[in-house]
């Protein structure tokens, strides 16, 4: 203690500056700081302060930095403090929290955005700092998430009066991202004979409706929502913020100051939020730009890169064509072929039907077909009136089959799970076989901690999937997959907007101030395969989890009420009555699933069928 008093006094020395507030003795500090140990609190005021970084050392010992610079007035919104340490400086005594202030120890940091992040709320309006507006990219922003992020920004930038610029680069050259079809374009998941898995009155974003006439079909084609991405986007007067043809080709964080000095030798807790880099090329120009933002929303989605998996012979023993399902358009290319299909989820079932209807035959390809035996194949062909016969094993000239193990001489398939088929006369392979995450613009030249393993589907790392869990001002918009996306991306931005501005209605769930924290929670949902704790490739796997995640969202973003609780559970109760609607069917035969038209009841948290197929023959059949 003697020796960091000496320490103390020499800096004091050298910095020739002396305090204004009055001094408690250093043994009473140390005291102090040994003795008491005070729960969690709020910190009424602290004047003349340039600065706040929260460190948590201990469970029950929570530290609050300063650095004394900026005059005004601070008050803390929502932190766990019960200390104040310091490096040189003195003590002074604020209600029962002992606050230190220093002279300019801490080299001069943009704490705007550390006060956006709900940690202290600069309350002088005379001050620079408190006026200072935010400048933020969205990337990606022509596609569906890219729109939220935009609306969300805009409105909550209007309301607060804290954002200078929202600057949205969209490498297409109009809104819509993946529903804007091209004919052939083997860049994108959409295909010309695409109708939504999803019924619209579910998918539509929470400001603007959509269905629920019951003249209309509730699950509807590529065309209809690119249509109302369209406009939503002319509505909320989106456009105005949307750079067409802007190709982002490097994302760099800078830290001229990084971070905040550790102490001890203990990580470092402070809340990051360096200004952040993006380079672009204009396509219609040839010319880059190179910009500097205090926040950037990622929203380029989840359909990068096509995922084909390795599958052992292929190479040597498959003399056939093999495909990703996003070079797939027209099924009549496949016309009297026979056709493998390498995945059963939406995009295998589709894919398989559409193409049974020119093909010779189909196999359907799917790890959760339950296991073969030798009886599945003797029982009888009798179609029940969904179309199904009673082996459940074939409808039409689809045959679903389970996961396809490996290929041998003579481009023999082999199946799991018992199966005894093994065709030989395969003409294509098509894998529906998902995708994986693609960040271009992230690379060894960014100064992040990012990783994104090709195999993995797997990005990290994250806090509660959305935030960099060291730069809370870079979020990724939408990478959780099976969830319903439009209100999924709308809740997300609703939470990265209000966290970045310091929006009050979100005060009440801040984002955890320690980067050790978040880390820690990154680490630990990575590990485990995200909230199911499955394989690895399941981290961003959601799911039945998307409910109560989209609560927290709400309520990270101050949204949460009644009227969002029902929202969230109306949208619950219809993807659960779709899924089993849709789960009920053959995979890869008839979709009677999606002639259902429903109308929602939000104030009872549910809906109304106004029309069904799948109910009406399931009544025929009893």
């Amino acid at each position: 203690l003697e020796k960091k008093r000496n320490k103390t006094l020499e800096k004091k020395k050298q910095m020739k500056k002396t305090t204004k507030h009055s001094s408690l003795p250093f043994m009473q500090l140390a005291a102090i700081i040994i003795l008491i140990s005070i729960p969690k609190q709020t910190i009424a005021s602290i004047p003349s302060l340039k600065a706040a970084a929260l460190k948590r050392r201990t469970s029950s010992q929570r530290f609050v930095r300063l650095a004394a610079s900026f005059p005004g007035t601070y008050t803390a919104a929502s932190t766990t403090a019960a200390f104040v340490s310091f490096r040189g400086g003195s003590v002074g005594v604020i209600g029962d929290v002992n606050v230190a202030t220093t002279t300019s120890h801490y080299k001069t940091l943009s704490y705007t955005r550390l006060f956006s992040s709900n940690i202290f709320n600069n309350n002088n309006s005379n001050t620079d700092e408190k006026n200072k507006k935010m400048n933020v990219a969205v990337i990606g922003g022509g596609g569906a998430a890219g729109l939220a992020a935009t609306r969300i920004l805009s409105r909550h930038g209007h309301h607060h009066n804290k954002i200078e610029s929202i600057t949205v680069l969209e490498k297409d050259n109009d809104t819509g991202g993946i529903w804007r079809h091209v004919e052939n374009d083997e860049t994108k998941p959409m295909y010309r004979g695409l109708r939504t898995n999803l019924p619209r009155e579910l998918m539509a974003f929470r400001e603007k409706p959509w269905g629920g006439d019951g003249i209309s079909d509730s699950y509807v084609t590529h065309k209809a929502v690119n249509s109302y991405l369209q406009e939503y986007a002319t509505d909320f007067d989106l456009k105005r913020h949307i750079s067409f043809g802007c190709t982002v080709t490097q994302l760099t964080i800078l830290d001229d100051e990084p971070n905040v000095p550790k102490s001890n030798g203990d990580d470092n807790d402070d809340i990051s939020c360096s200004k952040i880099a993006l380079t672009w090329k204009d396509d219609s120009s040839s010319t880059s730009t190179t910009k500097e933002f205090d926040a950037v929303l990622i929203c380029n989605g989840h359909y990068a890169a096509p995922f084909i998996p390795s599958l052992p012979g292929m190479n040597e023993h498959f003399h056939g064509q093999v495909l990703h399902s996003i070079q797939y358009d027209d099924p009549n290319v496949f016309t009297d072929k026979t056709v493998l299909c390498v995945g059963g989820r939406a995009s295998g079932s589709d894919l398989a039907r559409e193409i049974s209807h020119v093909a010779k035959k189909v196999y359907l390809s799917d790890s959760t077909c339950s296991v073969w035996s030798e009886d599945d194949e003797k029982k009888g062909d009798e179609e029940d009136a969904l179309g199904q016969n009673s082996a459940q094993r074939q409808c039409g000239n689809v045959v679903w089959v389970p996961k396809t193990e490996k290929v041998d001489e003579g481009s023999v398939i082999r199946f799991g799970g018992g199966c005894t088929i093994a065709p030989d006369d395969v003409d294509v392979i098509v894998f529906c076989s998902g995708y994986d995450y693609n960040f271009p613009f992230i690379n060894e030249k960014s100064n992040l901690d990012f990783q994104c393993i090709p195999g993995e589907r797997r990005v990290s790392p994250l806090y509660e999937q959305l935030w960099h869990a060291r730069h809370t001002n870079l979020a990724f918009i939408g990478l959780p997959h099976s969830v319903v996306p439009f209100p999924f991306f709308e809740l997300q931005a609703e939470a990265f907007a209000a966290q970045l501005l310091g929006d009050t209605a979100s005060l009440s769930y801040p984002l955890p101030s320690s980067v050790s924290e978040r880390m820690s929670e990154a680490l630990i949902d990575k590990e485990k395969g995200g909230p199911n704790g499955s394989r690895v490739q399941d981290t961003h796997f959601l799911g039945g989890h998307q409910w109560d995640y989209c609560r927290l969202m709400a309520k990270r973003g101050g949204a949460y009420d009644e009227e969002i609780e029902n929202y969230i559970a109306t949208n619950k109760a219809i993807y659960d009555h779709a899924g089993s609607e849709r789960k009920a069917l053959f995979p890869g035969g008839p979709d009677t699933y999606r002639s259902t038209r429903y109308k929602r009841d939000n104030s009872n948290q549910s809906f109304e069928i106004l029309s069904s197929k799948v109910e009406e023959a399931s009544a025929v059949s009893v």
